[in-house]
């Protein structure tokens, strides 16, 4: 692999820009939101869980449909028009704060509609990325966008923290609105040509709802791919469920600061960098399969640690638990998506990444109501332990598969 040749592409280096500064102003604004909620609005943990999920329900409701449309159309001016819709929504918070006019209706709203543009522009920038790079160059690219995401989640949160401190939630909520705009125009600044989507043939008629269901039936018929989804599905409850009542518990049993909750994060995002600058020669070495199981395995351990985080003695087993899970997951994510990418044909690409985002984000929507509901019934250190149990177990779907024995990526998509 020419690990320099992305070095020399512009139209990458605009989409990595686009996609970095995109992600350091939504790990601000996801942190921020909820801080913002607690703070002004003095939300319950089953308000804030709902609030948490809203940002994922659409992929519970759109993702599927959104796939068939987009292997319909070229993917990029829809990426350039979800990021200024997220700009303007985004935007309308810290003015209804400055107006004293902010409900928690419309934070609900406004995240579900971010939520909404989020599945489009996410399915259209992964079914794009093959386009763009060549075959040989995908794992390194994965790998370059995953550290700048990585990076952004180790400074977003403490970012956030200090501003929130500083200025004020609402106002870091700007932050996020106006990354969404610089990644915009960096989209529509990306000059080479994307190739026409598949027609159908004349006077044939398109049904929706079986493009969806060849989209699902290729994951389906894909032990690979059904293998990896259930894994991942697994990681993501558990991570949606312990990123809510962690909050939560540090603020309202720790008595954290918010600089200090942004602090734990961000130990997170250190490994999150750590990892994802390994992760490519760890997939040389080890190769795909083993690749995604040792990812697994390191997310297991991270999450294993948090529940030990008692009020006498806290900061270590946080921080070093999202320290371990931030290692792991790159390492398991960049190996998965890229095999994902290698095996399906362009004409799938869109509903492919659309039902395994239907399949992997659906459960991070019901992750935060869920752990709203548990903490206020069985209690905040019983939903906790809940919560990293089922991360631990997320492994077990990998047995049995044929994940463990992939070492290269396939030499062609796969057989429809």
């Amino acid at each position: 692999m020419n690990r320099g040749s992305l070095w020399r592409s512009p139209d990458f280096l605009r989409l990595w820009a686009a996609q970095s500064i995109s992600e350091t102003g939504t790990q601000i604004g996801q942190l921020a939101v909820p801080l913002l909620a607690i703070g002004a609005l003095h939300v319950s943990a089953t308000e804030l869980g709902f609030l948490t999920s809203a940002r994922m329900l659409p992929f519970i409701v759109l993702a599927l449909p959104a796939g068939a449309m987009l292997d319909r159309m070229r993917r990029l001016p829809v990426m350039i028009g979800s990021d200024i819709a997220r700009a303007l929504l985004l935007a309308g918070v810290p003015v209804a704060y400055a107006l004293g006019m902010l409900t928690l209706a419309q934070l609900d709203v406004a995240v579900l509609l971010v939520g909404a543009f989020t599945v489009t522009f996410d399915v259209s920038y992964q079914s794009y990325l093959p386009a763009l790079v060549r075959r040989e160059e995908l794992a390194d690219a994965n790998a370059k966008l995953t550290v700048s995401s990585s990076a952004a989640e180790m400074a977003g949160p403490a970012v956030a923290g200090l501003l929130a401190g500083v200025v004020g939630a609402a106002a870091t909520v700007l932050l996020d609105a106006l990354s969404f705009l610089a990644s915009g125009l960096l989209c529509r600044a990306i000059r080479r040509p994307e190739p026409e989507p598949e027609r159908a043939d004349p006077g044939t008629p398109r049904s929706l709802s079986k493009e969806i269901g060849e989209g699902l039936g290729f994951i389906l018929r894909q032990r690979v791919l059904r293998a990896v989804a259930a894994c991942a599905s697994l990681l993501n409850l558990s991570y949606a469920m312990l990123t809510v009542l962690l909050t939560l518990y540090m603020v309202r049993s720790l008595d954290y600061s918010s600089a200090k909750v942004g602090v734990v994060f961000s130990v997170g995002g250190v490994g999150l960098v750590a990892g994802a600058m390994c992760a490519s020669r760890l997939i040389e070495r080890l190769g795909y399969g083993r690749s995604i199981m040792s990812g697994v395995v390191l997310c297991a351990a991270g999450l294993a640690l948090m529940p030990a985080a008692s009020p006498a003695l806290s900061f270590p087993f946080l921080a070093g638990g999202y320290f371990v899970f931030g290692f792991g997951a790159p390492l398991f994510n960049i190996a998965q998506v890229t095999l994902r990418q290698a095996i399906t044909p362009d004409r799938l690409q869109g509903r492919m990444n659309a039902s395994i985002r239907f399949v992997i984000w659906s459960t991070i929507a019901v992750g935060g109501p869920l752990a709203g509901f548990l903490a206020e019934t069985v209690g905040m250190r019983s939903a906790i332990a809940t919560g990293a149990v089922i991360g631990v177990l997320a492994w077990l779907p990998l047995l049995g598969s044929s994940v463990l024995s992939l070492r290269r990526l396939p030499e062609e998509p796969a057989k429809v």
